[in-house]
């Protein structure tokens, strides 16, 4: 039966989708400065505010970040044998149907009559995945923005922006939502049985982290803004932190070899990844 191996799997839809910035750098930073006073949170209260003119920006980035969006279906069509239990009444000895006589049987209350079902059954598989954690996230609203297919992820990163290391796998993911696709079916005879994933695509949004400097009080505080939808991220941090904590070179390294056994021109991810570790390590020696 199809679905036990990756081989008879049919696999369309790769891409790599930029979802468009709706920010930019200087609006960010504006809107970073503007927010402080809601950034520093429990730090201020009534009487003591941050003002913007007391507000450093002592640290500013743009990354990506991404999400895997897997679609898959599974169509299975079959015949099978079963046999019908007919109701009728006591006094009913025989019942000609499609002219064919069935006995009945004494003070029976019904008889059977074998029939040949033609079966169709259909499903759908459908995942958002962070592909920094592995883990199921909230990211329907971005499959609603603009975005820009993109051939390899040298478009994101000429400019230097580096790319959050990933740790999902897309061939897990194919795997997992095929396993998810298959199901029993009791068949005399298969008519057809197909397994598709129409949709294999990897998402980049802009985000945007900042550094801000109570000079007054001397406080810090990181604040970050999603560059696709133009609000404030309920949690900041710093690329070089994930990097520090979760990666290496190496790992990033073989994540571009599996994106390029799926993706095209997604063997130039770990080309990404590397830019990002090379950023990480020039910072780290400064």
């Amino acid at each position: 039966m199809p679905g036990e191996g990756l081989s008879n799997i049919q696999i369309d839809g790769e891409k790599l989708l930029a979802i468009q910035d709706v920010l930019g750098m200087e609006a960010a930073r504006t809107k970073a400065l503007e927010s402080s006073g809601k950034a520093f949170g429990l730090l201020s209260s009534l009487l003591s505010r941050p003002k913007q003119e007391d507000m450093a920006i002592t640290y500013e980035e743009k990354r990506y970040e991404a999400f895997w969006h897997v679609l898959g279906v599974s169509r299975f069509e079959y015949k099978r044998r079963k046999a019908y239990k007919i109701p009728v009444e006591s006094m009913v000895r025989e019942v000609e149907l499609l002219g064919q006589a069935f006995p009945v049987a004494p003070q029976a209350k019904a008889f059977d009559v074998e029939g040949i079902e033609r079966c169709l059954e259909e499903y759908r598989e459908e995942s958002l995945i962070n592909a920094h954690t592995s883990q199921p996230g909230d990211f329907a609203k971005y499959l609603a923005l603009p975005a820009t297919t993109i051939l390899s992820t040298d478009e994101l990163t000429a400019d230097g922006t580096p790319i959050a290391a990933m740790e999902a796998k897309p061939a897990f993911l194919v795997r997992k939502t095929v396993n998810a696709l298959i199901k029993p079916i009791q068949a005399d005879q298969i008519l057809d049985e197909q397994i598709a994933i129409t949709a294999l695509a990897l998402y980049f949004i802009p985000v945007y982290t900042f550094e801000l400097h109570w000079t007054v009080k001397d406080k810090r505080v990181t604040i970050s803004f999603d560059g696709a939808t133009g609000e404030q991220r309920a949690q900041a941090n710093r690329i070089t932190d994930k990097l520090r904590n979760s990666f290496t070179s190496d790992e990033l390294f073989e994540f571009g070899k599996e994106v390029a056994n799926f993706v095209p021109g997604g063997g130039l991810a770990m080309m990404a990844g590397r830019k990002a570790i090379q950023l990480y390590e020039g910072n780290n020696k400064e």
